[in-house]
């Protein structure tokens, strides 16, 4: 069970950081994501904004993430 959990947590990690660092290095200047949002509202401690910004991240995932599985459930009928 450890080694499923470790990989499992490596895969976490490995997404989770290839998506912030792209996002600040190739915005433009002003431009805006969840995921800055997210970082600036936490660097300067305003934690209800970062809240918000992270249950709608999370929620908008969730849907997607719902939406795929339907349509793969769909095709192996």
């Amino acid at each position: 069970m450890a080694p499923a959990l470790a990989a499992g947590g490596g895969l976490v990690l490995l997404s989770t950081m290839k998506e912030l660092p792209a996002t600040l290095l190739a915005a433009p200047v002003g431009f805006e994501t969840l995921a800055t949002r997210i970082w600036n509202a936490e660097e300067d401690g305003f934690l209800a904004d970062m809240g918000m910004a992270s249950v709608i991240l999370v929620a908008v995932s969730a849907v997607l993430t719902w939406l795929l599985v339907i349509r793969n459930a769909e095709h192996l009928r």
